[in-house]
C-alpha cells in the first residue's frame, strides 16, 4: 500500500508518517519545502497548487491512498495572508482533483478539513449535518476546499472522504498554538529562563484531541470512510483552557506561576464553547479516541523540557 501525504512536513504530518509506517505502507510526501531528515519516506518538492508538477507526481507515485493535509492552520497568520491562504487550501485542493482527474489512476483520498468551518458555538455540540459558517480566512478557505470536495466526489465520482478534526495538540506542536505555549512557558519557567506565563483568554471551551488520536482517526477513515461522507473528529466535550493550565501548574515544578494576560492573545467576540459531535465515526467506523488530556498535557511539557534542556528548540511545526 503506498500512500501520499500532502503538507506532510507539518505537525500533524510527521504523525500520519509513523502510523502508516507502522502499518507497513510504503510513504511518499509532499511539501513546499523539505524541512526532515526522516529517511523511512520519499520526500518531494512540490507545491501542491502546481497542477502540472502535482500531475508528473501522481503519474509517476500512482499512490493507493492520498492525505490531503497542505495548507496552514494558524489562524492569525490567515488572517493576515488571505490570499495566500485561500490560493493554497482551495487553489491546491482543486489542483489536486484536477490532476488526478486527468490520470487514470483512482485513489482514495481524505481531505483534511476543519471544525472552523462551523464558525460561532451555540452551546450544543456541531454535526456534520450543521451549516458551514465560516468567520476568518482559514475557515472560510477550509469550508470552499469542502464543498469542492464534496462537489468531485458527487460529480465525477472521485473516491473523497471529508473529515473536520476539532482542536488537537501533542509533542512538536507549535508554540503558536495554546496547549503548546502552555507548555513551553511552564518549561522556561521551570530553568528560571523567564518568570512570567503570558496568556489570551482563559475562560473559553473548546474540544481537544491528542494528534495520536486523530491520526488513528485518519487511518480508520481510509480503511472504512464512505466515499463522498464527511465525519467529525472530536472528543464530544468542552474542556475550559483554564483548565489546561491548571493541569500543566500541577505538573510543573514550580509551586506557583505568575500569569499575565497579554491583550495581543485576546480575540473579538470569541466563542465561549465550541465542541463537535463525533457519533459517526464511532458508529460507521469503530473510532475510539485512547489518550487522556492529562497523558496529552504531560506528554506536550516533558517534550519542552527535553527541547530546552537540550538546547535544541523548538523542532515541530
Amino acid at each position: 500500500m503506498k500512500a501520499l501525504i500532502t503538507g506532510v512536513t507539518g505537525f500533524v504530518g510527521s504523525y500520519l508518517c509513523r502510523r502508516l509506517l507502522d502499518a507497513g505502507c510504503e510513504v511518499v510526501g509532499l511539501a513546499r519545502s523539505i524541512k526532515t531528515d526522516d529517511n523511512e519516506i520519499r520526500l518531494i518538492s512540490c507545491d501542491v497548487t502546481d497542477e502540472a508538477h502535482l500531475r508528473k507526481v501522481l503519474k509517476k507515485e500512482k499512490p493507493d491512498q492520498i492525505y490531503h493535509l497542505a495548507g496552514s492552520a494558524f489562524v492569525p497568520f490567515t488572517i493576515k495572508e488571505p490570499r495566500v491562504t485561500y490560493n493554497t487550501i482551495v487553489n491546491g485542493t482543486l489542483s489536486l482533483y484536477e490532476a488526478l482527474r486527468g490520470l487514470d489512476v483512482a485513489p482514495k483520498v481524505l481531505f483534511v478539513g476543519s471544525a472552523a468551518v462551523y464558525g460561532e458555538g451555540s452551546g450544543s455540540a456541531f454535526k456534520e449535518s450543521d451549516l458551514m459558517k465560516p468567520v476568518n480566512p482559514y475557515a472560510g478557505a477550509k469550508a470552499c476546499a469542502d464543498l469542492i470536495s464534496e462537489q468531485y466526489a458527487n460529480t465525477y465520482e472521485m473516491n473523497i472522504i471529508r473529515v473536520r478534526p476539532f482542536n488537537h495538540t501533542g509533542p512538536r506542536q507549535s508554540p503558536a498554538f495554546v496547549c503548546s505555549s502552555f507548555a513551553k512557558q511552564v518549561a522556561e519557567i521551570e530553568i528560571g529562563a523567564t518568570s512570567e506565563l503570558t496568556v489570551g483568554n482563559l475562560n473559553v471551551k473548546r474540544d481537544f484531541l491528542d494528534v495520536r488520536d486523530v491520526v488513528d482517526a485518519y487511518f480508520l477513515l481510509m480503511e472504512k470512510g464512505v466515499s463522498g461522507e464527511v465525519y467529525n473528529v472530536s472528543s464530544q466535550q468542552a474542556v475550559s483552557v483554564s483548565d489546561l493550565l491548571d493541569l500543566l501548574t500541577q505538573l510543573s515544578k514550580v509551586k506557583s506561576l505568575n500569569i499575565e494576560v497579554d491583550p495581543n492573545k485576546l480575540r473579538h467576540n470569541e466563542t465561549p464553547v465550541k465542541f463537535g459531535d463525533s457519533s459517526k465515526i464511532r458508529k460507521e467506523i469503530g473510532w475510539e479516541p485512547t489518550h487522556k488530556i492529562e497523558q496529552t498535557m504531560s506528554d506536550l511539557l516533558d517534550y519542552w523540557r527535553m527541547f530546552i534542556r537540550e538546547g535544541k528548540g523548538w523542532k515541530g511545526q
